[in-house]
């Protein structure tokens, strides 16, 4: 028994710890108690799970972390967590239903921000699976389960207390590595395929998916195969698959690189893009990415100088200093979600995520309102709080007068491929932002671009964007060829 709390019926019990339902007496809400078990409370159990309270508790501004009430002893001994309790696990329904590719793309981008966010504090989850995310009482995603996380200048020389083998990278399945930022882009890529498909990559439906199996065919040589999913865009595809390159460095180098490309195949289904929520003004360690190279070419972690923050990508982003939670569910378009046109149902989800917090006062006026307040901040230089989490959203990008490339043709030879296009009408200090696969892209002035067959891997897939001051217009559509 815990002193304020009563009990309600048990939730769940994983290798480390047991999951249960409490009432809290005050305030009175629902709650879920995490508490070692009894046989594995030692030094090691209780430092993994100390370790589980400071992380969650310092990315607790973040909106899509599980939020962390209180930690305290049991008079057993036993450390414990009282936590958000979340009635839904997307590891339940992932294999029983068939998510939206919409959701899925929402809810990678929202789980992408926290590990975006936690690497940039210089942290690797280290098992990310469909299990850790869980569904607030509103609908929303947040990651849970930071129990085995370790910071990324430690993770080379830990033992790992505990594996997901499904969703692990053939580099931590083989103990090569603990953990690093392109293992855990795996481990996002797999969480997001088995999300579409209702497997974990390496299952086969009609096959052997003993354990041993799985990780024989993770640590092998045979690639991933396609989700089997008509409505997944060849886009989304070729992501995943380079999210889940059996080579670490065919992997996107950064988890804000994949989150771009997540917004671009968004705005190429006609989403409204999910705003990133990643932290201004944080400051990347270098020692601690040592081992696995981070782009931050966005910007993003500039440190505290203004409140809008223009990023490499023309997006602004926009400071606040407390988590939003939205109230909507998840739909299939955006008009719940945070963005530039968004509806009336935003003040109510998630208003708080675009305003410049003032005086608590003025978040309560705020809080009654029923219209959407936008906040533009124009002036340069304006301070803010280091470490205040912003919201950046690829739908701010280039107003319509950034013009968007039309039809991109492809004519291959014996030994290239060659993609041309009409100038859409490219102003005198505009460029090109041409991506191949959905990588991170290269920019110029000509109207083709060419590339060598001994460069790809079967089909090539390229978008172009227009550029203009440092703002990204609408990408093309994407144009396949090669093979």
């Amino acid at each position: 028994m815990l002193p304020g709390y009563n009990h309600v019926r048990p939730l769940g019990s994983g290798g480390f710890a047991d999951v249960f339902l409490y009432e809290q007496s005050m305030p009175r809400r629902r709650v879920a108690v995490k508490v070692l078990l009894p046989g594995v409370a030692d030094n090691d159990a209780r430092a993994m799970f100390l370790s589980e309270t400071n992380l969650m508790a310092q990315l607790a501004d973040h909106p899509d972390v599980l939020t962390v009430y209180e930690a305290a002893i049991a008079a057993d001994g036993r450390p414990y967590l009282v936590m958000e309790y979340c009635p839904e696990s997307y590891g339940r329904t992932f294999r029983t239903e068939r998510l939206p590719v919409a959701e899925v793309l929402q809810i990678a981008v929202a789980i992408g921000g926290v590990l975006e966010t936690a690497h940039r504090d210089g942290v690797l989850h280290r098992d990310v699976k469909p299990a850790n995310i869980l569904k607030t009482s509103y609908g929303r995603p947040v990651l849970a389960d930071f129990g085995i996380a370790a910071t990324l200048a430690r993770s080379e020389g830990q033992e790992a207390l505990g594996l997901s083998i499904p969703w692990s990278s053939p580099e931590v399945v083989r103990g090569t590595t603990q953990g690093t930022v392109r293992s855990e882009i795996w481990a996002f890529g797999a969480t997001a395929y088995g999300l579409l498909a209702g497997r974990s990559p390496f299952e086969k439906p009609d096959g052997d998916n003993s354990r041993d199996a799985v990780q024989s065919r993770i640590i092998g040589r045979a690639r991933v195969a396609p989700t089997g999913r008509g409505d997944v865009p060849a886009s989304l595809e070729q992501l995943l698959s380079a999210c889940l390159s059996k080579d670490p460095a065919l992997r996107p180098a950064s988890m804000l690189e994949v989150l771009r490309s997540l917004q671009a195949v968004e705005a190429e289904l006609g989403m409204r893009p999910s705003p990133l929520v990643i932290p201004t003004a944080s400051v990347i360690d270098s020692r601690h990415l040592a081992s696995a190279p981070h782009d931050d070419s966005t910007g993003a972690s500039q440190g505290a100088g203004a409140a809008d923050t223009a990023t490499h990508d023309g997006s602004t982003a926009t400071s606040t200093t407390r988590r939003p939670r939205t109230r909507s569910r998840l739909p299939a378009d955006r008009s719940t979600r945070t963005g530039r046109g968004g509806t009336a149902d935003d003040a109510v989800s998630r208003a708080d995520a675009t305003e410049l917090r003032t005086a608590p006062g003025a978040r309560s006026a705020r809080r009654r309102s029923t219209a959407r307040t936008r906040i533009a901040l124009v002036a340069c230089g304006v301070a803010v709080v280091a470490g205040v989490i912003v919201t950046v959203s690829l739908a701010t990008r280039g107003g319509g007068s950034i013009p968007t490339v039309g039809t991109i043709s492809a004519n291959t030879t014996a030994d290239s491929v060659q993609f041309s296009w009409r100038d859409p009408g490219l102003g005198s200090g505009d460029t090109y932002l041409v991506r191949v696969d959905g990588g991170q892209g290269t920019t110029q002035r000509s109207t083709t671009y060419t590339l060598r067959h001994a460069a790809t891997q079967g089909q090539a897939c390229v978008t172009v964007t227009v550029v203009r001051d440092g703002t990204d217009g609408a990408p093309s559509s994407s144009t396949c060829a090669g093979g």
